[in-house]
């Protein structure tokens, strides 16, 4: 892509920006960029120009707000019963809008077709139904059929980014924006908040893609992309993985 991006692909972000969202840790809420003049627009359209030829981003921009919400009819006392929520910045959010139009459609095509995961056009349900309707091929065939689930613990969190470095530079032929999008995800921070006002001390995060991100799910997709062929079928979405297999005895399953 070019070094400079548009003012049509800024509006476009912005279009798709919730309402009502909490901000970031910068205090910009999605309105405020919403409702701005054309001349700020275009402003907020050269930064973004010059964050990419530079390959730099705002300190501010790399460290989340991270709300701790207790998980229904689990114990205060067990850190794993809360499920945590990222706030981040909202102009870093339309950034990574801007960068997302540009590099899925080249990924895309590239991902296997068993993934559905946060892919137009697919869904979970696409998954549970295709998966449904295998199995009761396979009971009017009169075979056995096994599935193994699996669910990732802590995906996103985990992801190396220098293994995900190297698959970016194997799927997006642009080096630079391999470099910017490894200068987002680089040298970022959070402080944790709880509902009763109390804060840690701010965290470095050395791994691992950000919550909370339009770009995330993207980014972990082509992490898990090159997953082993099987001779079971695979039916994934995201960080949720069905292997299936079906045979005429239960010994040939297992």
């Amino acid at each position: 892509m070019s070094g400079q991006f548009t003012t049509a692909e800024l509006r476009a972000a912005i279009g798709n920006l919730r309402q009502g969202k909490s901000p970031g840790h910068d205090n910009i809420h999605p309105e405020f960029v919403t409702h701005q003049s054309e001349t700020t627009s275009a402003w907020l359209c050269s930064f973004f120009s010059s964050c990419f030829q530079r390959s730099k981003l705002p300190k501010t921009w790399r460290r989340a707000a991270v709300i701790a919400l207790l998980k229904p009819g689990k114990t205060a006392e067990d850190p794993k019963a809360y499920r945590h929520i990222s706030l981040l910045c909202v102009p870093f959010k339309i950034l990574e809008r801007m960068i997302l139009s540009h590099i899925e459609p080249v990924v895309d095509p590239q991902l296997p077709r068993e993934q559905a995961g946060f892919r137009r056009g697919r869904s979970t349900v696409d998954q549970v139904t295709l998966l449904t309707q295998d199995i009761e091929d396979s009971f009017q065939a009169k075979e056995k059929v096994g599935v193994v689930l699996l669910d990732l613990t802590a995906a996103y969190d985990t992801v190396w980014h220098r293994g995900l470095h190297l698959k970016l530079l194997r799927t997006i032929p642009d080096r630079h924006m391999v470099k910017f999008i490894m200068e987002m995800l680089s040298n970022r921070s959070f402080i944790l908040r709880t509902s009763d006002g109390q804060r840690s001390r701010l965290r470095r995060l050395r791994n691992g893609v950000p919550q909370g991100s339009v770009l995330s799910p993207l980014l972990f997709n082509i992490y898990i992309h090159d997953l082993p062929e099987t001779t079971s079928r695979q039916y994934g979405y995201a960080d949720d993985l069905a292997i299936m297999l079906r045979r005429t005895t239960w010994s040939a399953v297992e």
